[in-house]
């Protein structure tokens, strides 16, 4: 089921990212999107992260959002966030948490490791076909 665009006819991805102390990942992470060239048209901003009822509000987060007018780039955001997560998890502690509407995944540790194996997760748990 492929994932339907927010109104507007926009696509908008959210990413959070947790457990950074320094409070960098962001910039790093949006500077990845904007020089990918498969993403050329997507936008990408700082916004405030979502905060769970289970999570303190004073942890340190950062989230971005991906906003593409084409649907039919999400296979080529979602392919991006997974390389930077990977080249970036055999270094640091990294959590990520991406979020299409009202679903979302969180991952961390190991499983960042195979930026194959993240696009896929990621595709199949947010709702487009691999």
């Amino acid at each position: 089921m492929p994932i339907s665009p927010e109104s507007g006819g926009d696509m908008r991805v959210k990413i959070i990212i947790d457990g950074d102390e320094s409070g960098d990942s962001a910039v790093e992470l949006r500077k990845w999107l904007r020089t990918d060239e498969d993403l050329t048209g997507v936008e990408v901003d700082f916004v405030a992260p979502d905060v769970r009822p289970d999570e303190m509000s004073g942890g340190i987060a950062e989230a971005l959002m991906a906003t593409a007018g084409d649907p039919g780039v999400l296979g080529a955001l979602i392919g991006a966030v997974g390389g930077w997560v990977t080249a970036r998890a055999s270094a640091r502690r990294t959590r990520i948490r991406v979020k299409v509407g009202e679903r979302e995944i969180e991952m961390e540790g190991p499983a960042l490791q195979d930026p194959e194996g993240v696009a896929r997760r990621l595709r199949g748990e947010l709702g487009e076909a691999p």
